[in-house]
């Protein structure tokens, strides 16, 4: 069994003793859908030449009702194990088996989006900054238990504990975590629960799940909300804590101020490269996204023409590999999971033949 799980050797993620170069896409909806509407886009996916698909393991409601994998009743968090919870990535976590796709499934929404830090503090009667979620106890508990119970959890189409499913690639300990200006607090709750999770789980790969900001130090002449540790975030920081295995980072160019330098992509690439060459860790492109119809990405084909520069130098600086953002679907129940970044069928340029170039497809 051993074998079947993604690990790392170095800078490269390993499979079966081989490098496994990631090449894939976040399709976050998967556990939200109907199983057909899930498997059509898991084909797609496959289609494309991915190896790897990104989606959400968190769905935190206000109340029972509807598809929730947590939820509030008469003051308790309860988690909900049956077709309308925990069942949904059940399936999620087969299909991936069946269509020999690895998952990388993030523990929890830094964003209010399907309830996320947010709605923990909600439960609890915490008002004020989501940064309390790092900082009060009660929280912290919360998310640890929250953590097990999935960790533990007994697959009801596989048998296998979730710990225990290959098709697993890796645990993200959120998405996009920040915790404005407080970086201490943020490592202290980084610390904790990934050495949390690794008591639980010695298979499966570890990360934040951080947008890869860094912090004055590594690339001190760099200025900017990227370079300057004002979101609590330091990507080299988090890479040296040993219970984390690799790096995540993001890339949007038009929300980050850098609309008019798309050059500026192939710079971040490389320096997500030389901060996991320093830890000896690998990193790992797992977002990345162009909206069209401005001057800069006008069409498609100008965006698949940036992809693929970005792209180039992920594989020429032998990181990890990278995960689109998004993949949407077209069925009835899928068709609303959406964004301004959403893709249904990507050309060759974007996707498959960079898959092919990395020896994934």
């Amino acid at each position: 069994m051993q074998n079947q799980f993604v690990g790392r050797d170095g800078t490269k993620f390993t499979l079966a003793g081989s490098a496994f170069p990631v090449t894939g896409v976040n399709c976050y909806f998967l556990a939200y859908c109907a199983a057909e509407s899930r498997r059509a886009a898991m084909l797609t996916a496959k289609q494309m030449g991915a190896n790897t698909i990104r989606s959400w393991a968190f769905m935190d409601a206000e109340s029972p009702g509807g598809v929730a994998f947590q939820y509030l009743e008469n003051g308790v968090i309860k988690i909900d194990d049956g077709p309308n919870g925990l069942e949904r990535l059940d399936g999620v976590i087969q299909t991936a088996e069946e269509l020999g796709l690895k998952l990388i499934l993030p523990l929890v929404n830094h964003w209010k989006d399907f309830g996320g830090m947010p709605m923990y503090l909600k439960w609890l009667g915490v008002e004020g900054d989501v940064k309390k979620f790092y900082e009060f106890l009660e929280a912290r508990l919360a998310y640890r238990n929250w953590v097990q119970h999935l960790l533990t959890r007994r697959n009801s189409l596989t048998g296998r504990i979730y710990a225990e499913e290959p098709s697993i690639m890796a645990w993200e300990l959120t998405n996009e975590a920040r915790c404005e200006g407080d970086r201490e607090m943020l490592l202290d709750w980084v610390g904790e629960m990934a050495n949390f999770v690794k008591q639980l789980d010695g298979n499966h790969l570890l990360a934040l799940g951080d947008e890869g900001f860094f912090r004055e130090g590594l690339f001190s002449h760099k200025k900017g909300e990227l370079y300057d540790g004002r979101h609590g975030t330091d990507f080299a920081a988090v890479l040296d804590i040993p219970a984390i295995d690799f790096g995540g980072y993001h890339f949007y160019p038009q929300d980050w101020g850098h609309d008019q330098d798309l050059e500026f992509g192939n710079q971040w690439v490389k320096d997500h490269a030389d901060a996991g060459q320093r830890a000896g860790k690998p990193v790992l492109l797992e977002e990345y996204g162009l909206k069209l119809g401005d001057a800069v990405v006008p069409d498609a084909n100008a965006r698949n023409s940036w992809f693929s520069k970005w792209l180039t130098t992920v594989q020429e600086t032998g990181t990890a590999g990278s995960l689109l953002w998004m993949l949407g679907g077209s069925e009835p129940d899928t068709i609303g999971y959406k964004d301004a970044y959403v893709v249904y069928k990507p050309d060759e340029t974007l996707l498959t033949v960079r898959a092919r170039a990395m020896g994934t497809a």
